[in-house]
């Protein structure tokens, strides 16, 4: 199944693979590339011959969050608009009834730290870099704070939150928020032998245990959905997301190329 060219999808022995492709920005996420996710996860959990997803990315980086050339450029109706298909990304994860799998490398930061956080099992490389950076460019936290809160606790939700700087893969594991770091020779290994495992689970069971998972968490989710439309409305209104996101394009030539970020 082909989605696009910056986003690769590959199904083999009942495991499918989506591929973020586009290295020359550390795989930062635009508008094409949510709808693009959307489309795949929602084929992929009606494909009765898939029984687990991986979700990886190409280049240097698992992904470097929301592509902050995008943002800087966005109207009122463009804003309102990142949100919602931010919403509807989320919701559909959220809603597949398969096992998803994030193999992370490099840098997972903002929305590219939200889509592991939605996924069921998070595997890392042992250089990984996390961080949850809205507030380097202006953004709120709305939907990483409640995505992190009951995986890492409030202590350190609040600490990556506030800090907004990168954490190690030692350090992410010793928190719970990746359940695995491998050396980067070795993670495609235990990665198979997870999803061969998965592979061969009733389906169904899966599915039920998956169903009840997500309702466990449908109030605090909606609830942050909720909060974050406002939020980030009036962010806009005020002017704090289209200025740092263009201070971000200024910045664009600095050393450090993880400075995209979520919602």
């Amino acid at each position: 199944m082909d989605i696009t060219d910056t986003l690769l999808v590959e199904v083999k022995d009942r495991v499918a693979t989506l591929t973020l492709n586009r290295p020359q920005v550390l795989n930062a996420i635009n508008h094409q590339q949510r709808q693009n996710l959307e489309t795949a996860f929602k084929a992929l959990d009606a494909d009765e011959d898939v029984r687990a997803i991986v979700i990886r990315g190409n280049g240097r980086a698992f992904c470097a969050g929301q592509d902050q050339k995008e943002s800087a450029a966005m109207d009122a109706q463009g804003a309102s608009r990142r949100i919602e298909g931010y919403a509807s990304l989320y919701t559909t994860m959220r809603k597949v009834s398969k096992p998803i799998i994030s193999r992370v490398h490099g840098f997972s930061t903002g929305a590219g730290l939200q889509i592991p956080l939605l996924s069921d099992l998070r595997i890392a490389t042992d250089d990984a870099k996390f961080g949850m950076t809205e507030l380097n460019v202006g953004s709120a936290a709305i939907m990483g704070s409640a995505f992190l809160l009951p995986l890492i606790g409030e202590a350190n939700m609040r600490r990556l939150v506030l800090l907004s700087d990168f954490i190690s893969a030692a350090q992410a594991r010793e928190m719970n928020l990746v359940h695995e770091v491998w050396p980067a020779d070795a993670i495609d290994g235990r990665i198979a032998e997870i999803t061969s495992g998965l592979a061969k689970r009733a389906p169904l069971g899966v599915a039920l245990t998956k169903e009840w998972w997500r309702v466990l968490g449908d109030d605090v989710f909606n609830a942050a959905m909720d909060h974050a439309r406002q939020a980030h409305a009036r962010n806009f209104a005020a002017g704090g997301l289209s200025a740092g996101a263009k201070n971000f394009v200024a910045r664009e030539k600095d050393a450090n190329p993880a400075r995209h970020e979520a919602p």
